[in-house]
Formats: C-alpha cells, structure tokens, sequence
C-alpha cells in the first residue's frame, strides 16, 4: 500500500498491515518524549489514517524501553516555566486525543514506561496492551503543571475519581498488574514480541468486522456515560438504523459530529 511510504518526521516510523496504521514512536534517545514538532507529526499520521478509506483502524507503539515519557520539559526543546510553549504543546495533544478517541479503532501496545501524555493517548485507545515490565505514572505534579488536554476526563471516566486522583494528584507510579487491576490497560504481554503479535490478532479482529458497526460502537461507548438515558437511546436508535443508509462513510462521518 503506497502508505508505507509516507515521511511522518525523523522520530516517527509508519507502515500499514492487516488494513491497520501502525505509527511507531521512534524518539529513543529522548525515551520517546514529545517536542511540538514531534506531535504534530504524529498528529498528521492520525489524521492520514482517519482520512484514508483503506485504513480500518490504528495501533499505536514505539521502539526503545519507553513508550512515552511525555513532554520533553526542561530540554532545549521547552521550558516549562513558559506557559505558552506549554499551551501549544498541550493544545496539539488535545487534538490527537480527540482524533484517537472520536476515530477509527485504536490499539495501543506499549513496550515499557509510559508517563504523563503517553498515559493520556494509551486511554484514548480502544483496546489497551503492555509488556510485563510497563509501568505508569503521571509526572506533571511535579513541574506545576495541570494534567490537561483530556486527562482528567479520560482518568475519571475510564479508572474512576480516586485512581484519577491518585495518579494525577499524588504521581503515584502504576505497575503492569495494577494498572490491569484498575482497567488502564486491558492486557498484559510477555515481551515485545508477544506484544505486537496481541496487537495484531485484534487489529485482524476488527478489521474482519463490519466497520460502520464497528464505529457506531466505539463512538456510543465513549460518548453515552455522559447522556442521559433519553438521549443516548435517541442516538443508539440512530446507530441501529445504519443499514437503511446508501453511503456508509458519510453516515460515520455524521454520526460522528452528534459527539464532536
């Protein structure tokens, strides 16, 4: 698929299989922590993938022992002292968690550490793997800054208020068993190796299902816990009815502007 050929920075790898987008943070020398430019970049592959007919879905990984650190403040690259660098970043990361949690299935296999915006892009995902040896942790606390950019609401939603409190609030660190325990994560993997090949199964999964009721799905489990009864059931009734539209990808891309 010409896709594989696609230059999406120095820092992050990009390849298509099994219909799936498999972006790659390859950032190793910084444990994958996330310039401005880095996530633009990485925002320009989401958007590839959510714009391209042919691709089903997204997993998201990385090479080295870090998925993710998160921002790299207090480097050359920004200063955590200037809030608007710190505003620009937070506001790009914004928009990758929306594309992630309002877009096409997302898969992330997380090979190692994962903190601070690496965390909030894993809860954006919709099925959620790591190695044996991960752990979690959100740092911000510790630099005076507020966990945006959907942080709080993911936390909340998905691992409940006092986990959220704890992670946000205290930086404790979340081992592998823990963050299973507490639903961060849905799976635990060996290694990498197995880690990729779990990845797979599911990407190979969904992309063998029907994608308008994939995607009906998705967006009904993110968006109806803040609905009232009345008004999901309104929407579900919609979802239901997906069959009765000719354009199937237009019917998506309105049904998605209901929670956008």
């Amino acid at each position: 698929m010409p896709s594989n050929n696609l230059d999406f920075g120095d820092y992050i790898e990009f390849s298509v299989k099994k219909r799936f987008g498999i972006i790659t943070l390859n950032r190793v020398h910084r444990a994958n922590s996330f310039t401005i430019e880095q996530l633009r970049n990485l925002k320009k592959a989401i958007e590839h993938c959510q714009e391209n007919e042919k691709i089903r879905g997204i997993i998201l990984t990385n090479n080295g022992t870090s998925f993710s650190t998160g921002m790299d403040i207090g480097s050359d690259y920004i200063n955590g002292s200037d809030h608007e660098a710190v505003k620009t970043l937070e506001g790009t990361a914004a928009e990758i968690c929306t594309l992630l949690f309002n877009g096409k299935p997302a898969i992330a296999a997380v090979n190692g550490r994962c903190m601070g915006e690496g965390v909030v892009f894993t809860l954006c995902c919709d099925y959620r793997i790591c190695v044996k040896e991960s752990f979690f942790q959100m740092p911000e606390i510790f630099s005076g800054i507020f966990t945006g950019t959907g942080c709080m609401i993911l936390m909340s939603k998905i691992i409940g208020i006092p986990w959220a409190k704890k992670m946000c609030m205290f930086a404790e660190k979340i081992s592998s068993e823990l963050a299973l325990k507490i639903n961060l994560i849905d799976k635990i993997a060996e290694d990498k190796e197995e880690l990729m090949r779990i990845a797979m199964q599911k990407a190979k999964f969904l992309f063998t299902k029907n994608q308008t009721v994939i995607n009906t799905m998705k967006l009904c489990s993110n968006h109806f816990l803040d609905k009232s009864y009345n008004d999901a059931y309104e929407l579900e009734k919609i979802a239901s009815d997906w069959f009765n539209y000719k354009d199937k990808d237009q019917f998506i891309k309105n049904f998605r502007e209901k929670f956008n």
